[in-house]
C-alpha cells in the first residue's frame, strides 16, 4: 500500500508560527493559559483553542503536536475532503481566541522567540477570525516495529513497517501496534494526497512513507551513536 506523511510547506520556525499559528488540545498547557485570559471553556471537549498570527490562513494549519489532530483545515479544505468522500477522520470545532496582526506586515521580527510574534502582540478584533475545523484521525493501520518493545535503543519510537492493508475508512490514519495507537505521526493514502494536490489545497506537502521512515531510522541511529556507552570510565 502506498502511504505518505503530510507535512507543512514552511520549515523555518518563524515562518511556521506565522503561517500555522499556535493551537492546543485540552491536555496541553497552552489550552489552560488561554482560558486564564477570560476565554470561556468550550462545552465540546474536542474543541481546539487557537491563536493566529493573521486572519489570512492557508487551507491546512499544522503544529498541534499530536497525531490525533495533525492539522486544522479551513471551510474550503473541509468541503474538498468531504466532496471526495475521503475517510479516516472526523471534524471538531476550533475556537480562535486571538489574532495577533492584520497580516499586512512582510518583514520578519528581529530577535525573540518565534511564538513572541503572537504571544506578545496586543491582538486585533476577532470579527475577522477565519472559520477552522480540527481534523481528528480515527483511521488505524497495523504496523510492525523493528524492536518488539516498540522502542529504539536510543529511546525514541522504533522504525516500523506497514503490515496491514488500508482498511475502509483509512484515507487518513495512525499506525497501531498490538491494537494500540503507535507514535504521534499521522499518514495518508495516495487518494488523500492526490485530492489535495489536484484541488490545489495550500500549506500541505507529502513525503513518501519509505522516505520518512528512512530518515527517522538514520536520525535514531545517529542519536544512539551520540549517547554515552555503559561501562566506559
Amino acid at each position: 500500500m502506498r502511504a505518505y506523511h503530510p507535512t507543512p510547506e514552511s520549515t523555518d520556525d518563524y515562518s511556521s508560527v506565522r503561517v500555522n499559528g499556535m493551537w492546543y488540545q485540552p491536555w496541553q498547557s497552552g489550552y489552560d493559559d488561554i482560558l486564564k485570559h477570560g476565554v470561556p471553556r468550550p462545552t465540546d471537549k474536542r474543541t481546539i483553542l487557537a491563536e493566529l498570527h493573521s486572519p489570512h490562513v492557508p487551507d491546512f494549519l499544522h503544529g498541534g503536536g499530536s497525531g490525533e489532530v495533525p492539522f486544522l483545515v479551513t471551510e474550503r479544505a473541509r468541503s474538498v475532503l468531504e466532496k471526495h468522500r475521503l475517510t479516516g477522520f472526523d471534524f471538531a470545532p476550533v475556537l480562535v481566541a486571538k489574532i495577533a496582526t492584520k497580516g499586512k506586515r512582510t518583514r520578519g521580527t528581529r530577535g525573540g522567540e518565534p511564538e513572541d510574534s503572537i504571544l506578545k502582540a496586543r491582538g486585533i478584533s476577532l470579527v475577522e477570525a477565519p472559520i477552522l475545523f480540527a481534523v481528528y484521525v480515527v483511521g488505524r493501520v497495523d504496523v510492525l516495529p523493528d524492536q518488539e518493545s516498540g522502542r529504539h535503543p536510543s529511546g525514541c519510537v522504533a522504525p516500523f513497517q506497514i503490515v496491514g492493508e488500508r482498511a475502509e475508512g483509512a484515507d487518513l490514519w495512525r499506525p497501531q501496534y498490538r491494537g494500540v495507537a503507535f507514535s504521534a505521526w499521522a499518514f495518508c493514502s495516495d487518494q488523500f494526497r492526490s485530492v489535495c494536490v489536484q484541488e490545489g489545497l495550500s500549506n500541505i506537502q507529502f513525503e513518501s512513507f519509505e522516505s520518512f521512515m528512512e530518515a527517522h531510522h538514520m536520525a535514531a541511529n545517529k542519536r544512539l551513536q551520540g549517547m554515552p556507552q555503559s561501562g566506559r570510565p
